[in-house]
């Protein structure tokens, strides 16, 4: 969807995809490797992905960022929220992907909740995380969000189902989220700010 939420944070931003971002899906979602077991398979071709950008900005309710340092502008990784149902005031935030080295999760989550809780005024943020990615599992279970539930074979990756795990964070839970990022979030800024 075509929009203007920009959202800075300490170390990183969240800043709106576009076509130009073509190359960097590609390269952070393509590929082999642990990182993309978890992933849906995308092609390779440039034209495609700039294809399948153009759809998204032109669909409702689906938001999709690019993660970059504010420093230098480094690109980082991808997020998104999506399939935001207006009337229940509830959306599924993924598409979150980081690069190897990344130190943006802690503060890319945390922007990703304030822009769902502080500026798309929503009511609820889930994630749906195949239960075999138990690094992501195990990040949101020490953001202290909830799992609600688990989805025997939700999720296909090929020909394969996956069980998938849902984290959930209400509006009421956000301040307690918030308090448990922010400290990490600032650390990694501060390790950052040093290392310049």
């Amino acid at each position: 969807m075509r929009h203007d939420h920009q959202i800075n944070g300490w170390a990183y931003r969240l800043r709106p995809v576009g076509l130009e971002d073509a190359g960097l899906i590609i390269d952070l979602r393509g590929g082999e490797g642990q990182r993309a077991r978890f992933l849906h398979p995308i092609s390779p071709d440039p034209a495609l992905q700039r294809e399948w950008i153009a759809r998204y900005l032109d669909r409702e309710n689906d938001y999709y960022w690019v993660i970059e340092r504010l420093d230098g502008k480094r690109c980082e990784g991808l997020v998104g929220i999506y399939d935001l149902k207006p009337g229940e005031r509830m959306a599924e935030w993924g598409r979150w992907i980081l690069r190897p080295d990344s130190l943006a999760a802690a503060e890319s989550a945390l922007l990703i909740y304030r822009t769902a809780f502080e500026t798309l005024k929503l009511d609820s943020l889930y994630c749906l995380t195949i239960a075999d990615n138990l690094p992501v599992v195990s990040f949101h279970d020490s953001c202290g969000l909830p799992r609600v539930d688990r989805l025997r074979g939700h999720l296909t990756l090929g020909d394969q189902k996956y069980d998938a795990i849902k984290h959930l964070c209400a509006v009421d839970g956000w301040p307690a989220l918030r308090n448990r990022l922010e400290p990490q979030a600032q650390l990694i800024a501060r390790r950052l700010q040093r290392s310049k």
